[in-house]
């Protein structure tokens, strides 16, 4: 039987190969889910961060730790995160910022500045009804932009869908042995 078996496994290779080492489909998922980003423009708005604790009896739990004045009320915390998740979801990221211009990058440039215009006169516009300080005006802006440049990168040339075949890259040999050919089980 154990002869039987390295026969069996000499005659038939499986190779399965994953992007950046994700052996699930999971990769495309991380690779598009900007929840966490998202999780953390709140974070920073809301003047908190998120803690590990555990208590005496070893349960371990996460609460959101206050370590700073929020920079809106909530009701304005929640227009600013849905402005920013019209911006950067899933869907946004499987764009493509083509090659047409003389300049690889000038679609990128002029609606990262579209976006820079639009957000900071929103924010102006409400920045009393969602109680934000004059003085974390600039900050507010630049944070999120800070954030929204580099994920926006990832639409130049269409890199990031390009990306993906390697997130699927399978490859497969097989091999046939002279004696059993493709049979599996080993009949004759």
């Amino acid at each position: 039987m154990n002869d039987n078996m390295n026969e069996l496994e000499s005659s038939y290779n499986n190779i399965t190969s994953n992007n950046s080492g994700f052996n699930s489909a999971s990769a495309l998922q991380i690779r598009l889910d900007p929840s966490s980003i998202i999780e953390n423009v709140e974070l920073f708005l809301s003047g908190k961060k998120i803690v590990v604790e555990q208590d005496d009896a070893g349960k371990i739990a996460t609460r959101h730790l206050e370590i700073g004045k929020p920079k809106a009320n909530s009701r304005g915390i929640q227009a600013i995160l849905n402005r920013i998740q019209l911006v950067i979801n899933p869907q946004a990221v499987q764009g493509n910022f083509s090659c047409d211009s003389p300049s690889l990058s000038t679609k990128y440039e002029d609606y990262i500045y579209y976006i820079r215009c639009d957000f900071a006169e929103t924010l102006m516009i409400n920045l009393y009804e969602w109680d934000v300080e004059e003085e974390d005006y600039d900050d507010i802006i630049d944070s999120i932009m800070n954030l929204i440049e580099p994920f926006m990168t990832r639409l130049i040339g269409n890199k990031e869908r390009e990306g993906y075949a390697d997130t699927f890259k399978t490859i497969e040999s097989n091999k046939i042995n002279e004696n059993t050919g493709f049979n599996l089980f080993n009949k004759k």
